[in-house]
This record gives structure tokens, sequence and C-alpha cells, in this order.
């Protein structure tokens, strides 16, 4: 278990929370899986390379900030 230290942007206090690391086994089929899903992303040829669109894999990550542009 590790924790983690936040300050309050209110008051400027410091708390701390425990939060559950997850096992080896879970890192590795959530690794695995977010590796699967990259793999299926449109790919584009270039110079006989293959490559993935950054906005793709964001949006695979979940990142809620990333836009794909047509």
């Amino acid at each position: 278990m590790a924790k983690i230290f936040e300050r309050n942007p209110d008051n400027g206090d410091i708390r701390s929370r425990d939060i559950i690391e997850p096992t080896k086994a879970q890192q590795a089929i959530s690794r695995s899986e977010i590796l699967d899903e990259i793999w299926a992303a449109k790919k584009h040829t270039i110079d006989g390379k293959w490559y993935v669109c950054l906005s793709d894999v964001c949006e695979i990550l979940g990142e809620d900030y990333a836009t794909r542009e047509a």
C-alpha cells in the first residue's frame, strides 16, 4: 500500500490517504489490454513502417483532452 499526499486548495492543508496499488498480474493484464487496443488502432504506413496517431493512443488511454482532427 502506498500513501498519496494532497494539498487542499482552499486552506493549504496537506492531507494524506492510502492507495491500493494493483498487483503485478493486474498491471500485466492492463498493459496487455492497452497494447492490444493500440495494435488494433488504425495504422499509417510511411516508408514501410507502421505508425498510429498519438491522438488515437491518447483516446485509448482515456485522455479526455485528446481531440481528433479529420
